[in-house]
């Protein structure tokens, strides 16, 4: 059976969900959907066209080390690596509008499907620069080891876009 993983915005627009999949949902989007008081649509989806799911610990774990090797860990939140891991895992569609999201995606081979947009058409990789001195770190270094200053991520530079290697969307 086809299926697809859905990030919490792609339950926030209302819209149909797809019929010829299965869809399910992580513990962490089932909170972000109870915390903006979306309580009564979700028990309905969770009643009727939608399963909750945990990903394995494993596949947290690969997760977590491409986001590490990206940049992206700094730009993703608990529910995004939980959501990511379960479309990894079993090899489904991930539903979501998130470029951060997306972009690791790319990266581990996960097929997206946005529900507004359009989706990315390259993988960026992430780096921190100091917003007091301005020197260059690795995306998950928060304070700068100078001068103290906190860190921002910005975008690496390159000289051409990157493809994925063996990426699937």
């Amino acid at each position: 059976m086809k299926g697809c993983v859905l990030d919490s915005s792609a339950l926030f627009y209302g819209k149909d969900l797809p019929s010829e999949y299965e869809c399910v949902i992580t513990p962490g989007v089932v909170q972000e959907l109870r915390r903006h008081g979306m309580a009564e649509r979700l028990e309905l989806l969770l009643d009727t066209k939608v399963r909750e799911l945990s990903p394995s610990i494993l596949a947290v774990r690969a997760v977590r080390e491409a986001a590490a090797k990206t940049g992206d860990v700094r730009r993703l939140s608990e529910t995004d690596i939980e959501i990511l891991a379960l479309a990894y895992e079993m090899k489904y569609e991930l539903v979501t509008d998130d470029y951060s999201i997306q972009n690791l995606a790319k990266v581990i081979g996960v097929k997206t499907t946005g529900m507004e947009q359009s989706g990315i058409r390259e993988v960026f990789e992430w780096q921190a620069k100091c917003t007091g001195c301005g020197k260059l770190f690795t995306a998950e270094v928060e304070e700068c080891d100078i001068c103290g200053s906190p860190t921002r991520t910005k975008r690496k530079k390159t000289t051409k876009s990157r493809r994925a290697p063996g990426s699937r969307s």
